[in-house]
């Protein structure tokens, strides 16, 4: 026993015509023929690829494909909506055969294989990669919010969650008050001292049962929200979180993380997650890239909402050129590694290994897959003696001039440290990566210390007639590392403005165009899948536009190694 089949749409006809003659030559719907044609859905894994013996045949996962491919492609995401187009439109007769597929089996098709059709997104970016059409040499990588299938009355925060907790508590001990006494003034006391005023009536007290079940279900709220350090707690749809929106206030949403390919701005990736920030992400993002798109290497750039000095140090790491945007006016990011010594042969080099490239980095030498860019290397040693300086006026300096802020009075003086001016320092005064603190005593004028680095920049001089104590710093009693690494990433303007120029537009596209702005399903791989049928809609529509129409794309895409396009990557 088959699938499901119709009569072949080649040989209906409708009146004088053929089904297939009222297909433009340029549709769309022409290539998704070709393309799910050319799937292995089995390999992919999709479900019931093989049609059951006994029982009402199933349709095949080929056309419940081509189904849903035309409808993202067209704006159309409803199952209803999609039944019944199946119904009336002649480019779905030409794809299904004249099928209707009733809305119940599309929905379920989308919900059990939801893992599945985001492989089939990845198979139609690596046959772009094969057909030329993605370089992925430069990723443009960027955050949206899409709204959740979640209204904002089904969300809870732990303050909100307090509250009604204490209201609730409030409004029980009215009413078990009332009801023992049963005295008419206590429910025209005066408001009592509560976030909510209580809203009780003698005629219609609430149910104290009930009263419980409210208090136990906010002190589980509450319980949760402290063991998952969420900030809030949704109930229809859990894996989502409550974000900022652009129209003002907050949102039941998922934040989308979506790769772009600089040179044809097609979506090459994307990763769906329920933290508001996009901190952190950026090389998750690109490691999840390379390893979809099987590359070595890749450049990314992304806007300052990324700056995080360890995601851009593990990104160095691990061969991704990272180009993120400046949250603060400066010119450079200055990232500190330990120098470990290390004899780096040019194939060490030019090698794509992680371990290769950490070699290299640590040795102090700039691996070939990071060069040619905005990011230059060297290796400071310990040379002149500098100091922190407390000036007339108050203010106190470090050697490179800059200034510090007090932090603490402490027992025999007064701590000074600014994060901002060692993050973007040039010579270092410490080994460690993190912020340098110094303790200036009550009656010293300076702190000396052994810098790191060329005598390049200028260094402050200790002054002749300055007072110090000796006690209260280990100027040459600690050890110290001989060497330090500095990586040094200038500021590259035109790059943030080729960023924004990419990754924003199929946001507005999916989003508004396309009508995908508000996610279906529930749940983070049910709308993973959502997102996927989107990209690859938007990635079709683009890959026709490079090639000049849909014929071109079909010659093409029949012209590469078609069995190697369905490989299934663990995502």
């Amino acid at each position: 026993m088959g699938y499901i089949k119709g009569p072949d749409s080649r040989q209906m006809r409708m009146g004088l015509w053929s089904i297939e003659e009222e297909v433009a030559d340029n549709s769309p719907a022409r290539f998704i023929e070709v393309f799910a044609d050319s799937l292995d859905a089995s390999g992919l894994g999709f479900k019931r690829t093989k049609p059951a013996q006994t029982g009402r045949p199933a349709y095949s996962p080929q056309d419940l494909i081509k189904l849903y491919l035309y409808g993202y492609l067209n704006g159309i995401r409803s199952s209803r909506k999609l039944e019944r187009e199946s119904g009336r439109n002649i480019e779905l007769f030409y794809l299904l055969n004249r099928l209707c597929p009733d809305h119940n089996t599309i929905a379920d098709f989308r919900k059990e294989n939801r893992k599945a059709l985001k492989q089939v997104f990845l198979v139609f970016v690596r046959a772009c990669k094969d057909m030329k059409l993605i370089s992925a040499e430069t990723l443009c990588l960027d955050g949206t919010t899409i709204r959740a299938v979640n209204g904002k009355k089904q969300a809870v925060s732990a303050e909100i969650a307090r509250k009604k907790l204490e209201y609730a508590k409030a409004q029980l001990e009215a009413a078990e008050r009332y009801l023992r006494t049963l005295d008419e003034n206590d429910l025209h006391e005066k408001r009592l001292d509560h976030p909510m005023a209580l809203d009780l009536d003698k005629e219609h007290l609430p149910d104290p049962e009930k009263l419980k079940e409210r208090i136990a279900f906010h002190e589980r709220c509450l319980q949760e929200l402290s063991q998952s350090g969420r900030g809030a707690l949704l109930f229809t749809d859990p894996e989502a979180g409550m974000m900022p929106a652009k129209e003002g206030g907050m949102k039941a949403c998922y934040n989308v993380q979506t790769a772009v390919d600089a040179e044809s701005h097609m979506i090459v990736g994307f990763e769906v997650t329920n933290d508001p920030s996009d901190r952190g992400k950026l090389d998750r993002t690109a490691e999840q890239c390379k390893e979809e798109l099987g590359l070595d290497s890749v450049k990314v750039i992304a806007d300052k909402g990324y700056e995080s000095l360890k995601d851009i140090e593990q990104c160095l790491l691990h061969g991704t050129q990272a180009d993120v945007g400046f949250t603060r006016d400066r010119e450079e990011r200055v990232i500190s590694l330990d120098y470990e010594v290390s004899e780096i042969t040019q194939e060490e080099k030019h090698s794509q290994r992680p371990v290769d490239i950490q070699r290299c980095l640590h040795a102090g030498v700039l691996p070939a897959c990071l060069a040619n860019g905005n990011i230059r290397i060297e290796v400071q040693e310990e040379s002149s003696v500098s100091c922190f300086l407390r000036h007339e006026d108050g203010r106190v300096t470090c050697p490179m001039g800059k200034e510090l802020y007090k932090l603490r009075d402490t027992r025999y003086g007064t701590e000074y440290s600014s994060r901002e001016a060692c993050r973007t320092c040039r010579n270092r005064c410490t080994d460690s990566k993190s912020a340098k603190h110094v303790n200036i005593g009550r009656n010293s004028m300076y702190v000396p210390v052994r810098m790191y680095g060329s005598s390049e920049y200028p260094l402050q001089p200790i002054p002749s007639n300055g007072t110090t104590s000796r006690n209260l710093n280990n100027f040459g009693k600690l050890s110290r590392a001989e060497k330090r690494v500095m990586i040094f990433i200038r500021r590259d303007i035109p790059k943030q403005k080729q960023r924004q120029q990419t990754s924003e537009h199929p946001f507005g596209t999916i989003k508004h165009y396309d009508g995908a702005g508000y996610f279906l399903c529930k749940g983070k791989e049910k709308v993973t899948a959502e997102y996927a049928l989107s990209c690859l809609g938007y990635d079709i529509r683009r890959a026709v536009k490079i090639c000049g129409s849909v014929k071109s794309l079909i010659q093409r895409y029949q012209g590469i190694a078609m069995p190697n396009l369905s490989k299934m990557v663990e995502i």
